[in-house]
């Protein structure tokens, strides 16, 4: 009973100095102003709107937590949409005014059988604005989580610090969508673009323009595929942006996840309890890395000269260009090498074909993978490739919950 009495009181003593170290720690913390209370936070700016947490840890550091999301809005911008011969407008134009010329031409009725593909396409260019620009919907994406560290420097002075940290968020930060209207224009451009190599095989069915025309002056020839033009890959080789299979533009911007963070700060009361406060803060996200504009449908040709030379049999053999070749002695029509397709000769089957000289790729890095971007477009890219900073200037109430 005795040794029971002797557990109890040290048991109690322990209670006790253990009580006083908490409430000696309590007013510790608060005599230091150390995690004694919590405000939250509600801002606006160039970062989006903000959701923060902040507590003291000292009477000159504050550390502060939080989410910024940016609003889902559109900036209307206009691309160029055209073709290696010309603007897409003059080509639409020329399709809607050839029915007349095959007519007055060659007596050939467009209604006529075998003109049914491209009686689809003058369809769907006599319906449409002839315009030689997509406008496009950037809508930036920049939501991220942010950790940050808030000294106040002047003993007399607390409203003004300087603050240091980082966001970080998902590295997709924009795309671009072309607008609901111009659907029916990049249906059309998929159309001519179907139809093209078909046409370079056969010509419009039946042949009627390779029997009756010159190929070197018809639309197809001369305009060649139409799209974005994007300037040129590394080696030489033009690069054109084609619509996708439904109809659409596409593009996305990313950068690096992690940004570290910079600024000034300056947070003043708004009430006589202290409670509401208004935070200003100034200040740079540094980028990482270069960023990245990544885009599909890429179609990468060689513009160039026609290049060849004939076997040992007599016959051409293409090497690389654009242009027709004709043959000495008249057994051959000319043959069509256009920036999709190119004659080919068929050994096995010993017939003619057109087969695709260039390259259809995807993910191609505006930014990195090509130059010489012309218009808009590549007064964005350029401005984009010397992106170093982004600036947040962010304007914030808060109210401290004890």
């Amino acid at each position: 009973m005795r040794k029971f009495g002797i557990l109890v009181l040290m048991l109690a003593l322990a209670a006790a100095v253990q009580a006083q170290e908490k409430k000696s720690l309590g007013s510790l913390m608060a005599r230091n102003n150390i995690l004694n209370h919590v405000d939250v936070g509600v801002g606006v700016g160039t970062t989006g709107i903000s959701i923060d947490v902040a507590v003291p840890v000292t009477d000159y550091v504050r550390i502060r937590t939080g989410y910024n999301f940016m609003p889902r809005f559109n900036i209307h911008t206009d691309f160029p949409i055209e073709t290696r011969g010309g603007s897409v407008s003059k080509l639409i134009n020329r399709v809607g005014d050839l029915p007349k010329e095959l007519q007055s031409r060659y007596g050939i009725d467009i209604n006529s059988e075998g003109f049914e593909e491209y009686k689809n396409l003058y369809d769907k260019f006599s319906n449409i604005e002839a315009k030689d620009h997509v406008t496009m919907g950037l809508k930036p994406n920049l939501n991220q989580f942010k950790f940050l560290v808030d000294i106040m420097p002047f003993k007399r002075n607390r409203h003004w610090s300087l603050t240091a940290g980082f966001f970080i968020g998902s590295s997709a930060v924009g795309e671009a969508w072309n607008l609901e209207k111009e659907q029916p224009l990049l249906e059309a451009v998929n159309t001519y673009n179907r139809i093209y190599p078909d046409y370079a095989r056969h010509g419009i069915k039946g042949n009627f323009l390779r029997d009756y025309g010159d190929i070197t002056t018809d639309p197809f020839f001369r305009y060649g595929v139409a799209g974005f033009p994007l300037g040129k890959f590394s080696d030489g080789d033009i690069a054109m942006m084609i619509p996708n299979d439904d109809a659409t533009v596409h593009a996305e911007m990313e950068m690096s996840s992690f940004r570290p963070y910079v600024g000034l700060g300056y947070n003043t009361h708004l009430s006589r309890n202290k409670r509401w406060k208004l935070n200003v803060d100034a200040g740079v996200l540094f980028i990482c890395n270069k960023p990245k504009v990544y885009v599909d449908n890429v179609y990468k040709f060689d513009a160039s000269p026609l290049k060849g030379h004939l076997d040992e049999d007599g016959f051409f053999v293409y090497e690389s260009g654009i242009g027709t070749y004709v043959y000495e002695e008249d057994y051959s029509k000319p043959e069509y090498y256009g920036d999709i397709v190119r004659y080919h000769w068929n050994e096995e089957t010993e017939s003619e074909e057109y087969i695709y000289c260039g390259k259809l790729q995807h993910h191609v890095d505006l930014v990195n993978d090509l130059h010489d971007i012309p218009g808009k477009v590549g007064d964005l890219v350029d401005f984009v490739s010397k992106l170093k900073v982004y600036p947040n200037l962010t304007v914030t109430f808060s109210y401290r919950l004890y």
